[in-house]
């Protein structure tokens, strides 16, 4: 019996940055087609704009969209995420 694809929703990794969390990591775990919601409310302004700006290009190279949940909030994650609604969909209940 064949098991039902896990909608995109399920497959989220939610990650608060924090100074020991990898970029790098975050890149590979996007690159392997898992959506990341990443929280910088915690964290220095300025190294959250570089590591948005490298996680912005990362998902630009796997053909992705970024939204902003909140002001320190964003998910990234590739197109092919979007088509079954349910990223969308907790977009839009969440976002300020």
């Amino acid at each position: 019996m064949a098991k039902k694809n896990k909608k995109s929703i399920d497959k989220v990794k939610f990650i608060n940055m924090d100074k020991n969390v990898d970029g790098f990591k975050l890149a590979d775990v996007l690159m392997q087609a898992f959506p990341l919601v990443v929280n910088f409310e915690d964290y220095d302004d300025m190294e959250s704009n570089k590591l948005i700006t490298f996680l912005s290009g990362v998902t630009y190279a796997i053909d992705g969209e970024i939204d902003m949940i909140q002001p320190k909030i964003f998910l990234f994650a590739t197109k092919e995420d979007y088509k079954d609604g349910s990223l969308r969909k907790f977009v839009n209940e969440y976002k300020e």
